[in-house]
């Protein structure tokens, strides 16, 4: 069962706490939590009609001049950034959203620059490291960032961490949750939902979850005054593979590793699947995080048992 939540965090900033990318189910959640405590603005290209009633939303890009504009108006002290990864909507092409993802993210950073920002928080994702047949069994936040297939969201981490060094005035936090679960679209969660489920012959690999609302707690700490640095955050303790899909109630379908991305990546192409063919590496080999530092340095702690975590996967019915 879920722990008793901490309290709420008192009001931090004199100014406004900007979020980015809040449209999303993942950004609605966080949006909702900080609402209670903080003045928040929102910025999205898409629609955000259900947000709290005293929230401003602006639809636009970061790039765009306006956005700029909103930058100067505000007295913003707080920017809460979620990746690429995070904020998915529309398909596009990937060298489209892989520019898109970084001209926004750059000229975010030249905001935090030139306004003095005093807090940016960048929302990654522990996939950066990559699933690799020599991983250790847990990354620590010094592993070099290796993932294949998500261009993008390692760019942006990069740009996050030189921004940290060109700026120390300003406290930049990443974060790189492990596999996020709940009423959400990522790429782990769209896998457990398909039917059958593909999973690989002669692979069982472990696997780390953390529930949609231990991520937002992280954030949440993140915010707090002095906390700057790069943190792994993990949820309960990891299991096998097919533990997981036999907790969920999945039919599987197994398939030959050699045969399963060009086969999913025929699939996704026709429509008949939701799944980035990059993403077998992961239900391949083991991607799991050492979440020591924020546990010790945020005072993280992980909210949700392995069942409401694997549970939370159905949510979005």
């Amino acid at each position: 069962m879920k722990r008793q939540q901490t309290n709420q965090r008192a009001a931090a900033f004199d100014g406004t706490i900007a979020v980015s990318g809040a449209a999303g189910r993942l950004g609605s959640l966080v949006v909702r939590r900080l609402h209670r405590t903080d003045a928040v603005i929102t910025i999205d290209d898409r629609d955000f009609a259900h947000r709290p009633a005293d929230v401003g939303h602006y639809q636009t890009e970061l790039r765009r001049k306006d956005c700029k504009d909103l930058f100067r108006r505000h007295t913003l002290q707080a920017v809460i950034h979620l990746g690429p990864f995070h904020t998915k909507g529309q398909k596009q092409r990937p060298s489209a959203s892989f520019t898109a993802a970084v001209e926004n993210f750059a000229r975010l950073l030249e905001y935090c620059d030139h306004y003095h920002i005093r807090k940016l928080v960048l929302l990654s994702s522990a996939d950066v490291y990559g699933a690799r047949a020599r991983n250790p069994q847990f990354l620590t936040e010094e592993a070099p960032l290796l993932a294949k297939g998500f261009a993008s969201l390692r760019d942006v981490d990069m740009m996050a961490q030189s921004f940290f060094w060109k700026r120390p005035d300003i406290e930049t936090v990443i974060l790189r949750p492990a596999h996020i679960t709940g009423g959400i679209a990522n790429l782990i969660s769209r896998y457990f939902r398909m039917s059958p489920v593909p999973v690989l012959m002669g692979y069982d690999p472990m696997i780390q979850l953390v529930h949609e609302e231990d991520v937002i707690e992280s954030i949440r700490l993140a915010l707090s005054p002095g906390q700057r640095g790069i943190f792994n955050i993990a949820g309960p303790p990891p299991l096998p593979l097919s533990r997981i899909l036999r907790r969920l109630g999945r039919a599987v379908l197994p398939l030959p590793h050699i045969m399963a991305r060009p086969l999913l990546s025929q699939l996704n192409r026709l429509g008949r699947v939701d799944f980035e063919p990059a993403y077998t590496d992961y239900i391949r080999y083991v991607c799991m995080v050492d979440d020591a530092r924020a546990r010790n340095i945020l005072g993280y702690r992980p909210q949700y048992n392995f069942e409401d975590t694997i549970q939370a996967v159905d949510i979005w019915q």
